[in-house]
């Protein structure tokens, strides 16, 4: 560093410091928030991290600094973790008589507490899912009154709470249900986090889970802060946020874990839709994906994001065994939830 500007030195630091919190980030995916949480928070950080150091690599490059060298170095490292933000698929998917399609999307409650300023948002939920025609459908933090739905399929398992005016799990079918349960968690079973159902499709039995994560729980004033953040506010803003999500940090990671467990004991090929509340870059994600496939990564184009109030982020994801094709992965920009629903068509290679 001794033929660098004072300038180039502070940049240089900088450079080094955010080079240090992305290879944290590409290590969250791996430590358990439980082990060690600080780490969780660097994966979060990642395509921000990413892109501050690709402009660094830029800067030193059009100055021909050897300084560019730990950028190149550090960026191809977590490269392959790119896919997993930005659907590059431009590849021509074709269509086949053999495909099933899948569609995953939290409701919210059908607006039940009215948070959305739309009326008859159940009967327009009910209308795109209908227009859909998916042959399975899973639905988070689902709510029913009284009767149950059918939403013009002849099968379906929900989540059976005891009370009601709590959210459930729905798996909706075109095909024979012939196993419907719920994973236990921690010796509870809690059908608001997982259910599962094994459906006979032909000749073929597939088990198809249906999951949501621990949420962050953030409240209006967490929404405004990230929106607009006020400098007199920046300490309350950022402890009350961070205290909400190293809660929901390790529950999910929790969660997840006994959620993968069964996951790996299933008899069937498996499917599994969900919500995560968490991004690819989490120890959550990673360890429910394991060895299955992530369909937006295979056929996903553009950022996939699936959470209406922050662009850009996907914590809804629907993922499948290795040996099983998906293509067709799309984001479906309707607003009658905080979330976009999201599908896939797979088939047998």
């Amino acid at each position: 560093m001794k033929k660098l500007s004072i300038i180039n030195k502070f940049l240089f630091l900088l450079n080094s410091i955010s080079l240090f919190l992305l290879v944290l980030s590409y290590l969250s995916k791996f430590i358990n928030p439980n082990a060690f949480l600080p780490i969780s928070f660097t994966g979060l950080l990642y395509p921000i991290l990413y892109l501050i150091n690709i402009l660094f690599l830029i800067y030193w490059l059009v100055g021909l600094k050897r300084q560019v060298w730990p950028n190149i170095i550090i960026l191809l490292f977590g490269i392959s973790n790119v896919s997993s933000f930005i659907g590059l698929n431009s590849k021509k998917q074709n269509e086949e008589k053999s495909n099933l399609k899948i569609l995953s999307y939290n409701v919210r409650l059908f607006n039940k507490y009215n948070w959305l300023d739309e009326d008859k948002v159940y009967n327009k939920i009910s209308n795109f899912i209908d227009k859909e025609s998916a042959d399975i459908v899973c639905i988070q933090e689902f709510f029913v009154k009284d009767t149950i739905p059918s939403l013009n399929y002849k099968y379906y398992h929900l989540g059976n709470q005891n009370m009601k005016s709590k959210s459930h799990m729905a798996i909706y079918s075109k095909y024979n249900q012939i196993n419907k349960e719920t994973v236990t968690i921690k010796g509870k079973k809690m059908n608001n986090i997982c259910i599962f159902s094994d459906i006979v499709v032909k000749e073929d039995t597939l088990r198809v889970y249906n999951l949501h994560l621990a949420s962050n729980w953030f409240n209006s004033s967490d929404y405004s802060f990230i929106y607009r953040p006020k400098k007199s506010e920046i300490k309350k803003g950022l402890l009350g946020i961070s205290e909400r999500m190293r809660v929901s940090f390790k529950k999910r990671a929790n969660e997840a874990s006994i959620i993968r467990k069964h996951i790996d004991s299933s008899p069937y090929p498996v499917i599994l839709c969900g919500d995560f509340n968490d991004t690819p870059m989490s120890y959550s994600y990673n360890k429910i994906k394991g060895e299955l496939s992530d369909a937006f990564c295979l056929s996903g184009k553009g950022t996939g994001n699936s959470y209406v109030k922050i662009p850009t982020l996907r914590i809804d994801y629907i993922m499948h065994d290795k040996h099983i094709n998906s293509i067709n992965f799309k984001t479906h920009n309707l607003i009658l939830s905080d979330h976009y629903a999201i599908s896939c068509e797979i088939t047998n290679p």
